[in-house]
C-alpha cells in the first residue's frame, strides 16, 4: 500500500477531477494520508456547507480496514501530468485500537436534520 492502487484524471473546462483507490494488503487496520502532487490547490468534497471529513488542509486521511479498497476524489485547477499519478501515500501506520473519530467527522456523517413544520406554527 505504499502506492495508489488506480488514479485517474479527467480535464473539463480548466477543472482537473482526480480518483484514486487505496488497498490495504495488510493483515491490520493502516491510517493513510494522501496528498495531491499537482500544482494547484485541492478541491475537495462537499456536503452542503460541511467539507468530507477525510479532507484537512488539501491532505486526505482515513482508516483503512484489512483487505478494504477505498475511493478517493477532489478537484484541482493544476492540469494533470502525462506520465505520473497526481496522487500519493505520504504516511501509512497500523491504525490502534482507540482510534476515535475526530468531533468534526462525526457531525459531518450526521443526517440534516429539522423540526416538522408543525412544532414551528405559531398557532399553539
Amino acid at each position: 500500500m505504499d502506492e495508489v492502487s488506480e488514479c485517474e484524471t479527467v480535464r473539463r473546462n480548466g477543472v482537473t477531477f482526480v480518483r484514486a483507490t487505496v488497498t490495504n494488503e495488510r493483515g491490520t487496520p493502516q491510517v493513510v494520508r494522501l496528498a495531491n502532487r499537482l500544482d494547484g490547490p485541492v478541491w475537495p468534497p462537499r456536503f452542503g456547507d460541511v467539507t468530507a471529513p477525510e479532507w484537512t488542509d488539501g491532505t486526505w486521511e482515513a482508516r483503512v480496514e484489512p483487505g478494504q479498497t477505498v475511493g478517493v476524489g477532489y478537484a484541482t485547477p493544476a492540469p494533470p501530468f502525462d506520465d505520473e499519478d497526481p496522487v500519493e501515500v505520504v504516511s501509512r501506520t497500523r491504525a490502534g485500537d482507540a482510534d476515535e473519530a475526530a468531533p468534526e467527522e462525526v457531525l459531518a456523517s450526521l443526517d440534516d436534520w429539522s423540526p416538522p413544520s408543525e412544532a414551528l406554527s405559531s398557532d399553539r
